[in-house]
């Protein structure tokens, strides 16, 4: 079967096989050529890619890191990390409707022109001026009323619920004498309550008599913080008091404290972000 038939000679036949034969190789090899030139090629555009990639995913995490440059360090000179927020901004936003905004003014500044307020330098007593619970009797106090409480305990307090008020114990007092001012928080609605009274919640705020001049607040020069959660029985007040010495102080208790003179002045309490109404009271000349 593999020798030539046909009219012409055995070579022409034999010769027409060999290029057929030479024809379909190199076919092949041209074929298997440009197939591994290709695979050839994507290796290499992947090998470029890949580095590429990873340099994709870790720039974003550089970029988002701020230069050395433009973040202070305590460590460089002349740079000072910002202290605590002032406290009168919370009286700014919520004081009471038909109560003026007053802003901060330095209290020694409308206080050093008389010459009954001689600066006092001494080092501040935190606890001498700290807001604590005052357990003492309140004749006008109603009984407390008994109320439904849930099954599953008292519910939290939510604003709305709280009555805040500030009370002074004498609305006359000396220069010279400790006046008692009292923060009193009320449960105003019909069922038990349960809120957290920390002592870094509340605070009592001396002010000039037309609400102008900040003079002084306990959370001024108290460091006391703390959980103290409460259930409040409708109706029935929780009292808090503090002594206060009767001088000027300021966010970080400066050791600078000018005595306040005789004259019309108010308080203010709140706690948390609930704000009482003014309570005027006058000191007398000692």
């Amino acid at each position: 079967m593999w020798e030539p038939v046909g009219p012409l000679p055995a070579s022409v036949y034999w010769r027409r096989r060999w290029v057929a034969i030479a024809s379909t190789a190199t076919v092949l090899v041209m074929l298997v050529w440009s197939v591994a030139g290709a695979f050839a090629r994507s290796g290499d555009e992947s090998s470029s890619v890949r580095p590429a990639s990873h340099a994709a995913l870790s720039a974003p995490q550089q970029a988002s890191s701020p230069p050395a440059a433009a973040s202070p360090t305590p460590s460089q000179p002349g740079v000072t990390e910002p202290g605590p927020p002032p406290l009168q901004p919370v009286f700014e936003l919520l004081a009471p409707p038909g109560v003026p905004i007053p802003p901060q003014v330095a209290p020694s500044t409308a206080l050093a022109a008389s010459p009954e307020v001689p600066p006092i330098s001494e080092a501040p007593d935190a606890t001498a001026e700290q807001l604590l619970p005052d357990e003492s009797p309140r004749p006008s106090a109603p009984a407390p009323t008994p109320a439904q409480v849930p099954s599953t305990g008292p519910v939290p307090c939510t604003n709305p619920m709280l009555g805040v008020a500030a009370e002074v114990e004498r609305p006359e007092h000396r220069v010279g004498e400790r006046a008692l001012l009292r923060l009193v928080v009320t449960n105003i609605s019909d069922q038990p309550c349960v809120r957290d009274l920390d002592a870094a919640r509340q605070e009592v705020v001396v002010w000039s008599a037309d609400l102008v001049q900040r003079l002084w607040s306990s959370n001024d020069c108290s460091t006391a913080a703390g959980p103290a959660l409460r259930t409040l029985v409708p109706g029935q007040p929780v009292v808090y008091s503090v002594r206060w010495a009767g001088r000027t102080s300021a966010p970080g208790c400066p050791v600078d404290r000018t005595v306040v003179p005789a004259g019309s002045y108010q308080v203010m309490t709140r706690v948390d972000d609930v704000v009482s109404a003014p309570t005027p009271f006058q000191r007398l000349p000692s």
